[in-house]
């Protein structure tokens, strides 16, 4: 057997459709809205003064990392998630199981995983993207079987090995996606404006960061399948079978 880009588009697509990925749809949606609406800091002519600007900032700043924060939250309830058999409830074990290390551990692993993948692009662009695929799963890991970000990334590498130049292909067609997703909203929302427009755009993210973040957990769940080695059939005649 080999992997398959298709069933795992396909799954992601069914999980993302299902009340559990409409949940994350609509919790991504509002993270998001919230943090778009915060980031302007410019309070007109009355609050010009250096004080007040620097306490807007930092109010500000604090505010976008807790909810970057809050994002990996429900990114690892996701994945956890959409790697079980759960489509129409998510269990409470999911939002608390190990849930404070499994975020620092997410938090740290994506600063170390963009490093490696920007220093293997440095040299030449197909390391970086050896690097991007080899690693990628390395969060599935962190979420779902709770081991630290460098335990992932050795997991994920072995994960990978055979299939590494079909999960370049799903990783290409799930960006297109993504792209025709943002086009199509971006287009009403350049024409609506103001809060519209942002609340638009940022509902089409987060359709499009549920759906990368099924079919993630569909391809892993996948190629953990491939890894079990086929039960062998009992030959006739053999040791405690009948002839």
């Amino acid at each position: 057997m080999v992997f398959s880009i298709i069933d795992a588009m396909t799954d992601g697509f069914d999980r993302t459709r299902e009340r559990n990925g409409l949940i994350f749809v609509a919790v991504f949606a509002v993270l998001a809205v919230v943090n778009a609406l915060v980031a302007p800091t410019n309070l007109g002519p009355a609050a010009e003064t250096a004080p007040a600007i620097g306490l807007v900032d930092v109010a500000t700043g604090l505010l976008s990392f807790a909810i970057t924060i809050a994002t990996l939250v429900v990114a690892i309830v996701a994945l956890r998630t959409f790697a079980s058999d759960e489509r129409e409830s998510i269990p409470r074990e999911f939002q608390r199981r190990n849930i404070g290390l499994a975020t620092l551990n997410l938090f740290v692993g994506a600063i170390v995983f963009a490093l490696a993948v920007a220093v293997g692009s440095i040299f030449l662009l197909v390391p970086g993207l050896f690097i991007l695929v080899s690693l990628y799963y390395w969060s599935v890991f962190v979420a779902v079987e709770d081991q630290n970000f460098v335990q992932a990334f050795r997991s994920s590498w072995g994960l990978t090995r055979g299939s590494r130049l079909r999960l370049f292909g799903l990783g290409v067609a799930v960006v297109f996606l993504g792209l025709l997703v943002n086009a199509a909203v971006g287009v009403p929302a350049i024409l609506a404006g103001g809060v519209v427009g942002t609340t638009l755009v940022q509902i089409g993210g987060a359709v499009v960061t549920v759906y990368v973040l099924a079919t993630t957990a569909r391809a892993y769940d996948q190629l953990h399948t491939l890894e079990e080695p086929p039960e062998a059939e009992p030959r006739p005649g053999a040791a405690g079978t009948p002839a």
